[in-house]
């Protein structure tokens, strides 16, 4: 069967499921109703984080009395540009322009001419608007929005051009910043900016260090040396010595956390900065260019590439979507030729890659689009999101749903193995953090002799326990399990729907998996049609992919209400921490013969799990 054919019966067939893109109602709009009515808006809540929708922007620009219609004006015009719809955003700068009265107005326009240019990649022009501007006599709330956006302006320059005076003006817009932002803001900015000079080599920034003559840079640039430094200990002995020289320096807090032992950024509050980023989530629309990076071919194309194509292909169909899309094989090209590509040809948004390797390269290139990501990157960015499909989020998510069931007592079991300790860990990182103390974890080191090497662990003590281990080894296992104390499994453990040896011996169990593994459709039919051979993790892989494509389109819905939930076929997916994809599985009883029993959904833990 084509391709072109598989995607025409799974239309169909995923109207046939009744799973429908439908957000969660759980966002409270007394704060926007009131704010509507009122139409009352202030310069410095013009420069505020972004919490309404355009259409809502639109409205509070309807209502503004005389003395709120430019600020409100500035809000709308900031709303479109994160929606790019740009020619909106340029007829109400032009107004502004026309009607602004006062310098600030005229400086306050500016800013938004900078911000428009920015988003359209029209870098050169941003700078040029933004330095017409009077930064000396802004606000405190228009200071802050300015030299963010100065900062960001000037970094992306220097990422085209690769000219380090403007890697060093980005910094030192940030430092200028850190005077107009609160403590917790203040050790985000600092830390952003030792990874910005990191980007330069010790050579250089040797040089740069006996060059600069303010002394707060200078710290910056020796924080920056000694922190790119591999050894601990090496670290821990220059940082004595930098303590003695910068002191009240704003990265005062890092070399603390370095003394200690701990990473420069140990401790900063995970829950945002309190800055107004311009990092706000970009969702897609119909008409852009999105690319798409997968393993078409060579050993992983049939069991990765070829799955999360399909399920791309089969959520645009689904959508009727006017996408102007294109395949890239990352077997046949670098990372770095694939970027290359991309920002010579106006893409829009990225969806994969899906290996690890792949992953990191594709962060390693700074490519600024926004993307979703099929694993865990190195590190996070802005715009960049990822699903964590790896064993250690199978964990996360049994001792969430154990903690839900109301369990106080549970035993972990697993395997000897770096798959095994990957999901103990992310069961103990949840569970620590709702009973503040560690579950019991059992390990064995082979199945046939495990019953034996189990007899040590306090079973009988438990009141509830979680396997990680394939559906043999758990049957195996289960045979020295007290009968009565409830048995939860996750992914490792899934067969199949219908298999009905391994259903009797699991009995009783609860499994929790993707909503797409655990019900039967048309739709499922279809895929196993095109790839008879497909297994679970192959099916796990085409679910995540067509998700991902509703996903991009309401990205920035999600990421203005993190209670907001996407009702996908992978799951109940929702925005956390650092761009993590939550991803809250079905969890069903397994019967006799069939999956039986009311399915339920418990939340996805709400910390990041490594892969």
């Amino acid at each position: 069967m084509t391709a072109r054919s598989f995607t025409h019966r799974i239309k169909v067939s995923a109207v046939a499921m009744a799973i429908a893109l439908s957000l969660g109602a759980c966002t409270s709009t007394t704060t926007t109703t009131e704010t509507l009515m009122s139409g009352a808006v202030s310069t410095t809540q013009a420069f505020s984080g972004l919490t309404l929708s355009q259409s809502q922007y639109q409205e509070l620009l309807s209502n503004a009395d005389a003395d709120s219609r430019f600020p409100a004006m500035i809000l709308l015009a900031r709303s479109a540009i994160v929606a790019r719809d740009y020619g909106t955003a340029a007829g109400l700068i032009t107004n502004m322009q026309a009607e602004a009265i006062t310098p600030l107005q005229r400086d306050e326009s500016l800013i938004i001419e900078g911000l428009l240019y920015m988003h359209q990649g029209k870098t050169t022009d941003a700078l040029f608007t933004l330095n017409k501007v009077n930064a000396a006599t802004l606000p405190s709330a228009v200071a802050s929005y300015y030299y963010q956006l100065s900062s960001n302006v000037e970094f992306n320059l220097y990422k085209e051009s690769n000219r380090i005076e403007h890697l060093l003006q980005s910094c030192n817009d940030k430092i200028t910043l850190l005077g107009y932002v609160n403590d917790d803001a203040k050790k985000t900015v600092a830390i952003q900016t030792v990874q910005q000079l990191q980007q330069l080599p010790a050579s250089e920034l040797t040089v740069q260090i006996n060059r600069a003559t303010d002394r707060t840079m200078q710290g910056f640039i020796d924080f920056a040396l000694l922190d790119s430094s591999k050894s601990l200990k090496l670290k821990q002995q220059l940082v004595r010595d930098w303590q003695k020289k910068y002191d009240n320096h704003p990265l005062a807090f890092a070399a603390e956390n370095i003394a200690s032992g701990m990473a420069a950024n140990s401790n900063m509050s995970a829950a945002g900065t309190g800055l107004d980023s311009m990092g706000t989530a970009i969702s897609l629309k119909e008409g852009d260019r999105l690319a798409v990076l997968l393993p078409l071919s060579g050993r992983f194309a049939a069991s990765v590439g070829e799955p999360a194509r399909l399920g791309i292909l089969a959520a645009l169909q689904d959508r009727n979507s006017a996408l102007k899309v294109t395949f890239y094989d990352t077997n046949r090209m670098t990372m770095e030729e694939i970027a290359s590509s991309l920002g010579q040809n106006g893409t829009n948004f990225i969806i994969g890659p899906i290996l690890k390797p792949e992953v990191d390269a594709l962060l390693a290139t700074n490519i600024a689009l926004p993307a979703i990501v099929f694993n865990q990157p190195a590190s996070s960015r802005d715009g960049l999101y990822y699903y964590n499909l790896g064993p250690d989020y199978e964990g996360a998510l049994a001792a969430s749903k154990i903690f839900h069931d109301g369990h106080d007592r549970p035993v972990v079991i697993a395997p000897e193995s770096t798959r095994g300790q990957r999901a103990v860990a992310g069961f103990t990182q949840v569970w620590q953090q709702g009973k503040a103390q560690a579950p019991v974890t059992c390990r064995y080191a082979d199945i046939n002799t495990a019953p034996a090497a189990l007899t040590t662990c306090p079973l009988n003590s438990a009141d509830a326990i979680y396997i990680n281990a394939t559906a043999s080894d758990v049957i195996k296992v289960r045979s020295v399990l007290p009968d009565n104390t409830p048995l939860y499994l996750t992914d490792r453990s899934y067969m199949g729907l219908n298999n009905s040896s391994g259903e009797v011996a699991l009995s009783g169990a609860y499994l929790g998996d993707m909503p797409w593994l655990l019900t039967d459709s048309s739709l499922k039919q279809d895929l196993m049609a095109t790839l008879p051979k497909a297994d679970t993790q192959v099916q796990r892989i085409f679910a995540s992919a067509y998700d991902s494509i509703n996903l991009a389109f309401n990205l920035e819905t999600l990421s203005r209400d993190k209670s907001d939930v996407l009702h996908g076929v992978s799951g109940d997916l929702q925005l956390g921490p650092n761009g993590l994809i939550e991803m809250a599985p079905m969890w069903v009883q397994l019967g006799a013969t069939r999956i039986t029993g009311a399915p339920s959904a418990t939340s996805a833990p709400s910390t990041p799990n490594s892969l």
